[in-house]
């Protein structure tokens, strides 16, 4: 396939991503403007977004600027939230073949869980499935910092045309743009039989460490205990 088929093949793939992307940016983006207490948001938003690539870190990192969080808690619940792309990066290497270092690099490095989804489904090979993997990352890199940035130009301006009171009133609830995403995959995924057991070990691991820890520190135990819980009972649910 000539290159700019296969450009157009992947913009044609990531349109849904276009979709989503922009909307859950942009709520993000609103959000850092309007909450994290920090100048110059927009530009803040442009180089989160472009280096982050990640939707929940882009919520989380509201909550880190405006309490001052430690750069170790940072580190740590960065490596929880993210550890699931280094094993997407993994299973890539094979696909990636003849790529060159700099290709890998930023197609590994800008992984998402969508975007894998995308580039796994398609079947190209050789330099073509890496041209395809590597515009599909590069439309949906930049769907994101789009999405975020212009949320955080739209903050900005808000503030300055409303005031506070009205502010708050309006982006009220919109850090619950992120969970309701991610619940919404959920309902899809335990339609399946065989994900309700998995879906059900992160439901008891998250309520034991929420009473046990507090809502401020429960994710890391949280995530540490369904890694354990998984580890000990794979060959049981391999089984099943």
């Amino acid at each position: 396939m000539e290159d700019g088929g296969i450009v157009r093949r992947a913009f044609r793939d990531s349109i849904p991503v276009l979709m989503g992307y922009v909307a859950m940016g942009f709520a993000s983006g609103v959000l850092l403007a309007v909450e994290g207490g920090i100048s110059c948001a927009p530009a803040w938003a442009a180089a989160t977004s472009a280096t982050f690539v990640s939707g929940p870190l882009q919520y989380i990192f509201v909550d880190w600027v405006r309490t001052s969080q430690a750069l170790g808690s940072v580190l740590l619940v960065t490596l929880c939230v993210n550890f699931r792309y280094s094993l997407y990066g993994l299973s890539l290497i094979d696909r990636l073949k003849g790529a060159s270092l700099w290709q890998k690099a930023y197609i590994i490095g800008t992984i998402t869980d969508e975007t894998y989804a995308l580039q796994t489904a398609c079947r190209l090979e050789g330099r073509s499935g890496v041209a395809y993997c590597l515009f599909l990352a590069m439309f949906d890199h930049l769907y994101w910092i789009g999405g975020v940035t212009a949320g955080a130009i739209a903050g900005v301006l808000a503030q300055g045309a409303f005031s506070t009171e009205r502010v708050a009133a309006v982006t009220k609830g919109i850090d619950f743009a992120m969970t309701a995403l991610f619940l919404v995959i959920l309902t899809d995924q335990v339609r399946e039989r065989a994900n309700r057991l998995p879906a059900a070990i992160g439901f008891v691991a998250a309520l034991i460490a929420f009473f046990a820890f507090g809502r401020a520190n429960m994710l890391v135990p949280a995530v540490a205990g369904i890694v354990a819980t998984f580890f000990a009972c794979r060959r049981w649910m391999d089984v099943r």
